[in-house]
């Protein structure tokens, strides 16, 4: 869990990050929260709201974890759990973890000033956002926009954690990465990488030493990532699409230039010309939280 203090501009005044124990109640976990939050509010005396982001769908009106899978989370209160436990009575934002990143960047990073853009995460899994005329698009189920989840092989590829096959997420995301790694050790004799050691890390670096399998590994991560930026450019032909997550960043040299070939070649050229590609800005997941406060604070809650 990470936590930062920040201004009205963005500027980090402080920043904290808290393990969260596997299997914790969350009783445990609001309590950890809270003890933190209440020595900011002893310590900085205008704070004037706290915003909180999520991961998997969030019920952003009643303050509800609707489906946080890796925490274990189903329907809770996250917002009445955390101000029954401050020492002080504040606003309490919370939204979907990247929905909160998508307003952190129209904020304080790359998207400032402009009204359409999608923003895609690649780490762990794949998530995505899209803001409409400066209003987040919203689902039914507040589960819009589960991109990680739309299916390229629902006859054969690999078995997904959602229960689908072939889902983007399994072939883009840094376990996709090592699961193509593993699946094709025997094919690549030659290659430096070995099944005890396979890592995202460990697969970049080899690629940037040209090795054989992570060659080929990254090139399918490559090609895929194509094609998910050309369906978001299709179907929401935004002005800018943003792209952000720890894989991106790390692996977006190797990736680029497929990537950028396999957009083009999927795209109406009409949409492609009128988008710009780029890297997120925001390094602090919790500055994207942050800015939750500012926007429904400043802008009317447009989320």
């Amino acid at each position: 869990m990470a936590f930062v203090v920040a201004d009205r501009d963005g500027s980090i005044l402080v920043s904290d990050t808290l393990p969260t124990p596997a299997g914790d109640a969350f009783a445990e976990t609001a309590d950890r929260i809270a003890n933190l939050l209440n020595r900011y509010l002893d310590t900085y005396g205008k704070i004037c709201g706290i915003g909180i982001g999520l991961p998997g769908p969030v019920d952003a009106e009643r303050g509800i974890a609707l489906h946080a899978a890796n925490l274990g989370w189903e329907h809770v209160p996250v917002r009445d759990a955390i101000s029954a436990r401050l020492a002080k009575s504040l606003p309490i934002y919370i939204a979907n973890d990247v929905n909160a990143g998508a307003i952190g960047e129209q904020r304080y990073g790359i998207a400032q000033g402009i009204a359409n853009f999608v923003y895609l995460t690649i780490g762990t899994g794949v998530g995505g956002a899209v803001m409409i005329d400066n209003r987040l698009m919203r689902g039914a189920s507040a589960s819009e926009m589960e991109i990680g989840h739309v299916s390229l092989d629902p006859v054969n590829g690999r078995q997904c954690t959602c229960g689908g096959r072939g889902c983007l997420e399994m072939s883009v995301s840094g376990k996709a990465i090592i699961a193509h790694a593993r699946q094709h050790l025997a094919d690549y004799i030659d290659s430096c990488l070995s099944a005890d050691t396979l890592s995202t890390r460990e697969i970049i670096r080899a690629a940037e030493q040209h090795d054989p399998l992570a060659t080929h590994v990254m090139q399918e991560a490559a090609d895929t990532l194509g094609i998910a930026c050309s369906w978001c450019i299709n179907l929401f032909n935004p002005k800018l699409l943003i792209l952000g997550g720890g894989l991106i960043h790390a692996s977006w040299h190797l990736l680029k230039p497929r990537t950028l070939s396999t957009l083009r070649a999927r795209c109406l050229p009409l949409n492609y010309e009128a988008a710009t590609i780029s890297l997120s800005q925001l390094v602090d997941g919790a500055l994207g939280a942050s800015a939750l406060v500012w926007h429904h604070q400043n802008e009317g809650g447009r989320a």
